[in-house]
């Protein structure tokens, strides 16, 4: 009888290894990754819709680490992360697009990210009150109202540069002050004696092509090119309607609104607890004291701006523009 070498009844014994291996199935990512990479995107796009970006990023990674070639998790926290940190934003927004690059269906979206990836590869470094950390999820924003059109009003050099100029009544001076430095207060903003050196500056003047009432002003702000067409600079001009007897404290709501405008949010806010809603609301008080035969009244007006309107802010300069998510 034969006897087998040892390599030979290795072999032997390898051939039904072998062919199982070679008839089962290539290991590919399973049907419930796709399905669970699927909830969590859906779990991000809620938070995101709750302006709780940190949240959202998270949930999107967990999209990502399910299934790696998800593209719409990296789309979706590029926007996340946008509000959080820009740098993981340029990182998720250059992934989406090398996943994306080869397919058809997403050249639009492959070209808006790569439009996005400019935009903040060319930002400048924010005050600490414009960044992310700022922005306080429970207050929200009114950033969909105010993003189309205040896409081109944003400043990129810091600190920005305020002319108050000299107010007719002191009582408007001392509104105007107020306003500034509860601005700089939130803006690092720095206030120049000349008017030539100021990137917002005011114009006292008797009257405007559109005055009303404040709030609902029709072009209190306008921005100019002022100097030569290469050595120009951007400047936005607050023109004040003197014809009514503003008090100091409507004056300093006035200019809050006004400087609200100039510094980058071109539209008003939908609530008149923001000092950008669209015109100046006054609260009227009063109390009955037994010793005075009628009631004390007096008025007050939106004394600063709300965390939606600084929310809205930050917003504004940290996302490049209004984009849809992927649903």
């Amino acid at each position: 009888m034969s006897r087998l070498l040892p390599q030979t009844v290795l072999l032997v014994l390898a051939l039904p290894i072998l062919a199982s291996c070679i008839t089962a199935p290539i290991a590919t990512p399973q049907a419930a990754d796709r399905e669970a990479a699927k909830a969590s995107l859906r779990q991000g796009n809620g938070l995101f819709d709750r302006d709780r970006f940190g949240e959202a990023a998270a949930a999107y990674t967990r999209a990502a680490e399910q299934d790696p070639q998800f593209v719409e998790a990296y789309y979706n926290r590029a926007l996340a992360n946008e509000m959080v940190d820009r740098q993981k934003a340029i990182e998720d927004w250059r992934r989406f697009v090398e996943l994306a690059a080869n397919s058809p269906e997403l050249k639009w979206d492959v070209a808006r990210a790569q439009a996005r990836l400019q935009i903040l590869g060319s930002m400048p470094v924010y005050p600490e009150a414009l960044q992310p950390s700022g922005y306080v999820p429970e207050a929200g924003d009114y950033y969909w109202q105010a993003a189309k059109t205040s896409e081109m009003e944003k400043w990129t050099t810091f600190p920005i540069k305020v002319f108050l100029g000299s107010a007719p009544q002191i009582k408007w001076q001392q509104g105007a002050r107020e306003a500034f430095d509860i601005w700089k207060g939130m803006f690092g903003l720095e206030l120049v004696a000349m008017p030539d050196r100021g990137d917002i500056r005011m114009a006292w003047e008797t009257s405007t092509e559109a005055a009303s009432h404040a709030g609902e002003e029709g072009d209190w702000v306008q921005i100019r090119r002022v100097g030569g067409e290469l050595t120009g600079r951007r400047v936005a001009f607050i023109r004040i309607d003197l014809s009514r007897r503003w008090s100091k404290d409507e004056m300093r709501a006035i200019v809050l609104h006004e400087m609200g405008h100039a510094l980058g949010i071109k539209e008003h806010s939908d609530s008149p607890k923001d000092i950008m809603f669209w015109r100046m609301e006054e609260k009227a008080r009063q109390i009955l004291l037994p010793v005075v035969p009628f009631p004390l009244v007096w008025k007050s007006f939106v004394s600063k701006p709300s965390q939606r309107d600084l929310n809205t802010l930050i917003r504004l300069y940290n996302t490049p523009g209004p984009i849809v998510r992927f649903q």
